[in-house]
């Protein structure tokens, strides 16, 4: 490399392709000046060597020599395949996953489709068979999450190694792992969108082995994240003016479901959560006060109280409720003067035990008789959606609520019915036809029909071929094992998932068990489902 040497791209005569190949990039972002050269000569080269490029539009700018040329440089290199995404849509990168992540029979069954030539296109749908007791709809969730499985999915050495030391697998086949990458299309609802039993949520066409292997993992991912955003939408459903925060990472059961409940939760509409990774990682806003612990470290109430609201002055949320809840509020009360005069003000109290709305009513008397009107009351402990409709009927003064164990676990609903299934493979449908598990063939697509007011009226089930360019719910997000476009903001799936919930006809929203909503199959679907029966019966 000549340092003497000037020129407008990155990679001219720098060897920074094979310094960027040799440590697994292949991804990047392209900020920088000025748009119309540095930023258009390298993005160039780099999409001709073969990188994803990335465009950050708000990080860069144009030099416009002549009038437009920043604007036509950006155009050019959208035609070239670059994406234009904006600085606050990055986010750290998601961590590899690990191939072994995944049942053994996947890869017993993968060595069996290499010993035997086996791998054409096959089409996998994930669907939930039924829907859990007193629930009346699910929400999509998890998408994202799969999309990044399937791109960082690898088998490395130590992956490798240990399938040697196994003794399942022979050489021929490990060996071939190699350079094995998803090189598929991914199909899916766009997560936030209601959905019911036997409707695809996610289809995979790959070949055979890659579509195989995902199975165990996509089910991971998609059932804990629809569980979780399907009961926080029941529960702001019961509570839409008030604030809810994820409290349940500690009672998850591990840490990647605390993690991914908080953000399935915030998709749901929740206003934030307790775990901070998620707000590291995706940039869920994060709330937190103190533990009863603070309390009980200082030799009084006052003394907590004081230090806390002196350590986070934005953030003075009091617990009152380690001894006495009445008197934690009466002590409150007695220190907003003094702490007034250090320009401190108390945002709220939050109560953690006992009878909540009797307390809270307590509680907000003695703020509201000491001048505290603007204080507000936060409660937690042991809630869910049933919960939050008695205070509703009881019209309780709470202004927001941590729910934490039976959100997280989804404590009434802890497990879907659900399941990843083979439906077409080398262009033949397929059809399994075991008892109380019977599949509907072939790659599918859900038409959803509404009301005059805009409520959901009825959902069929078709074959795809049957409703051609993109009428249905399913949108395609990857081809080629590569997305389709950048992740969309968290924001903009909370907004979809609030349009979801508002077309819900009024009995599914409802906590009690409802007539379930209309979802028909095809004539077309039907019929190939019979004529697949009629086969296996001649075959037996």
């Amino acid at each position: 490399m000549n340092k003497d040497a000037e020129a407008y791209s990155d990679f001219d005569g720098t060897g920074f392709a094979d310094r960027l190949r040799t440590r697994g990039i292949r991804r990047l972002f392209i900020g920088g000046l000025a748009t119309d050269y540095c930023v258009l000569y390298t993005a160039r080269d780099a999409l001709k060597l073969g990188f994803e490029v990335f465009l950050l539009t708000d990080a860069i700018r144009a030099v416009d020599v002549n009038p437009g040329d920043g604007e036509r440089a950006i155009d050019e290199l959208q035609r070239l395949g670059s994406r234009l995404i904006t600085v606050d849509q990055l986010a750290p990168a998601p961590a590899r996953e690990n191939a072994l992540w995944t049942d053994l029979y996947q890869l017993t069954m993968l060595q069996g489709y290499h010993d035997h030539g086996m791998n054409a296109t096959a089409v996998f749908e994930f669907f939930v068979r039924e829907l859990p007791a007193g629930r009346n709809f699910l929400v999509a969730a998890g998408l994202d999450l799969v999309l990044n499985f399937l791109e960082t999915l690898r088998f490395t050495p130590a992956d490798r190694a240990w399938m040697r030391r196994s003794g399942f697998f022979h050489d021929a086949f490990i060996d071939s792992l190699v350079d094995f990458r998803f090189s598929g299309e991914v199909h899916a609802l766009p997560e936030g969108t209601v959905f019911f039993p036997d409707e695809p949520v996610l289809s995979v066409t790959a070949p055979l082995a890659e579509a195989q292997l995902v199975e165990t993992r996509i089910i991971n991912l998609l059932q804990h994240s629809i569980l979780v955003a399907s009961k926080a939408a029941r529960m702001v459903l019961q509570t839409p003016d008030k604030k809810l925060i994820d409290f349940g990472c500690r009672r998850a059961h591990g840490s990647e479901a605390g993690l991914l409940a908080a953000r399935a939760s915030y998709l749901a509409g929740f206003a934030g959560t307790a775990t901070v990774q998620a707000g590291a990682l995706w940039g869920v806003p994060v709330f937190g006060t103190m533990a009863h612990s603070f309390v009980l470290a200082h030799d009084s109430e006052t003394d907590a109280f004081r230090n806390f609201a002196r350590s986070q002055p934005g953030n003075v949320v009091l617990l009152i409720d380690t001894f006495d809840t009445e008197r934690g509020a009466d002590k409150v009360v007695a220190l907003a003067p003094k702490l007034a005069e250090e320009g401190l003000s108390i945002r709220g109290v939050r109560l953690d035990s006992g009878d909540l709305a009797d307390h809270a009513f307590k509680v907000r008397a003695i703020l509201d008789a000491g001048g505290l009107k603007n204080t507000a009351i936060f409660a937690s402990g042991d809630l869910d959606e049933y919960a939050l409709a008695r205070f509703k009927a009881l019209n309780a003064p709470i202004d927001g609520f941590g729910v934490g164990t039976r959100l997280t676990t989804s404590a009434d609903a802890p497990y879907l019915n659900c399941a990843y299934k083979l439906q077409e493979y080398d262009g033949r449908a397929r059809r399994k036809t075991s008892e109380g598990k019977a599949t509907w063939p072939g790659k599918k697509q859900v038409i959803r029909h509404y009301d005059g007011d805009g409520r959901l009226l009825e959902d069929r089930v078709e074959l795809a071929c049957e409703s051609p360019g993109g009428k249905g719910l399913l949108q395609p997000f990857m081809r080629a094992g590569k997305r389709l476009a950048p992740p969309p903001r968290l924001a903009d799936l909370r907004e979809h998932t609030r349009r979801e919930i508002e077309r819900l006809p009024e009995t599914l929203r409802s906590l009690e068990s409802a007539p379930p909503h209309p979802v028909t199959f095809s004539p077309a679907l039907r019929e190939l489902a019979e004529n697949l029966d009629r086969e296996a019966r001649q075959r037996s």
